[in-house]
């Protein structure tokens, strides 16, 4: 009698658990853009979407315009073809990588780099508090995950892309953290530190919090979402 008693309190907190774990997953909310739309690049026809939230509108797709200076702008290379081959099979999906001169050389006539700000407008738009937007480190909630909602949701699709570095570690190639973690820049320069430091947005694959630091502006490259005010 008393095992039967154990497992059947076992039984009864491993059914409390999974109700809570659902209503986590329940209580996530279900925001929408106000408004959705579409625009080509003239310079090479590269179609965007583009959603909006508050006065501002977000591109959905990662910027896809090649520069022609390799030091501002490459492509993301995987391990299997890291000096092997230099083949580009990931821009047309993920977009390319830019310092953040080039993500500045890069943004389409009409949009801007995000300011980080704007960056903190959708953040809060999502749910996120003034204080926690205010914060640096990992901050907010279930931000993160609603930035990933693609063709539903927030359908802002922020994708987990990884991101270039010139710095070296053990002689491993600068591509990182391709499905991993998501890097974007913004074009607001960290005045606390000294030298070129920019804000930017990290995600990562299992966490629902938004991570706000600064990055070195010419020693990482990274993605680019552009904005512009809404009409």
């Amino acid at each position: 009698m008393k095992l039967h008693k154990i497992a059947f309190c076992l039984l009864a907190a491993m059914t409390v658990l999974t109700s809570c774990g659902n209503d986590d997953e329940e209580t996530l909310p279900d925001i929408k853009p106000q408004q959705t739309g579409t625009f080509t690049d003239e310079r090479d026809g590269n179609v965007y979407h583009w959603v909006r939230y508050g006065n501002l509108e977000w591109s959905v797709e990662n910027c896809r315009y090649a520069l022609n200076d390799k030091s501002k702008s490459t492509y993301y290379i995987d391990d299997d073809h890291y000096q092997k081959d230099d083949i580009d099979i990931y821009s047309q999906k993920y977009g390319f990588l830019y310092t953040q001169e080039g993500a500045a050389e890069a943004v389409p006539k009409g949009w801007r780099v995000p300011t980080d700000d704007d960056w903190k407008q959708l953040e809060m738009a999502l749910g996120m508090s003034k204080s926690d937007a205010d914060a640096r480190g990992w901050r907010g909630k279930y931000q993160a995950t609603l930035m990933q909602q693609s063709g539903e949701g927030s359908m802002l699709g922020l994708q987990l892309a990884g991101y270039y570095t010139t710095h070296t570690i053990m002689a491993t190639s600068g591509w990182r953290f391709m499905a991993t973690y998501g890097y974007y820049w913004t074009s607001t320069k960290d005045d606390s530190k000294d030298g070129e430091y920019y804000f930017v947005r990290k995600l990562y694959y299992n966490k629902g919090q938004v991570w706000r630091e600064s990055m070195e502006s010419d020693a990482y490259m990274l993605y680019l979402r552009f904005v512009r005010d809404a009409e």
